[in-house]
């Protein structure tokens, strides 16, 4: 009972609905409601405000709900330890990953996946800060975010780090410059990261540093891959980092060249998980073999 009011109770705080549990469960509402009236009369209090509009945690449901969070991390670990012992190698990993690093990511999965074949993968993309948050949180396993903040619940695995710079198409005026700075990128438009994206306060300090002004772009965007597509698309140059551009720069159909000047920042592309939580077998053959990556990189 215990191991399935945890599943009912978490699906109902995650999605504020018993109706939208039930539909990602594939469970009959009228049991998942049954499992929580049941634990409620054992404990009695509310789990949940009822709202014309959806649930909501009470206090004692917040209590509760980091209590069953915490002991199904700690039930899944277990269950995964048992498998390593019984040589299964089999188990799920869950990552979040800021915007620009899943190219990095996906190839280091493509090899974990190809020595253990049984680990499941859940990816989820978010901003760098919601990455912290959700490993802080225990959300998530770990994730790879750019620039986190130097907190003592953090641990940083491995850090991966990289100059921004201007990319190109082939057939651009400044294609083959081994080095640019922002006067000569000045002369083009301009397409880069907004506000929204943590390489954007890497490329206003590079322009503070070297014009004394903030950018202009002709077009910006918090998504990597839309920047990508606006700079092959003609828009002008884009402003990223090498790790953003790795298969198109091997497919020869982007060009990255480095900036020049004085005081121009670093991005760091880390690999994180929480400190104070021990990870279970799969999730920390993950994060070595991140951590391996990385370095070869």
């Amino acid at each position: 009972m215990l191991s399935r009011f945890a599943l009912y109770f978490d699906e109902v705080a995650r999605r504020g609905s018993i109706r939208r549990a039930s539909e990602h469960l594939h469970v009959a509402p009228s049991a998942i409601d049954r499992q929580i009236l049941k634990m409620e009369e054992r404990l009695g209090v509310p789990l949940f405000d009822r709202r014309p509009h959806g649930l909501r945690l009470t206090a004692a449901g917040e209590v509760l709900i980091a209590m069953v969070r915490r002991w199904r991390r700690e039930l899944a670990a277990a269950e995964s330890q048992i498998d390593e012992l019984r040589g299964l190698r089999r188990g799920e990993v869950t990552i979040a990953l800021a915007e620009g690093s899943s190219e990095f990511v996906t190839r280091a999965l493509l090899s974990f996946r190809s020595l253990y074949p049984g680990i499941v993968f859940r990816l989820q993309i978010a901003a760098s800060q919601a990455v912290v948050d959700l490993v802080l949180s225990g959300d998530v396993d770990m994730g790879a975010t750019f620039n986190p903040p130097e907190r003592q619940e953090l641990r940083v695995a491995r850090a991966l780090v990289s100059q921004i710079g201007a990319v190109v198409m082939p057939d651009h005026p400044l294609a083959n410059e081994s080095e640019v700075t922002l006067d000569q990128c000045c002369a083009y438009p301009l397409v880069g990261p907004d506000e929204n994206h943590s390489l954007r306060g890497v490329v206003n300090r590079a322009w503070v540093s070297n014009l004394g002004e903030t950018p202009r772009f002709s077009a910006s965007a918090n998504s990597v891959e839309l920047i990508k597509a606006l700079v092959m698309g003609g828009m002008g140059i884009g402003l990223l980092t090498p790790i953003d551009i790795v298969a198109e720069a091997e497919q020869g159909v982007l060009r990255f060249i480095p900036l020049k000047g004085s005081g121009i920042p670093l991005s760091v592309l880390s690999i994180i998980s929480a400190s104070g939580r021990q990870l279970s077998p799969p999730a920390a053959l993950l994060l070595r073999h991140l951590a391996d990556e990385n370095e070869a990189v």
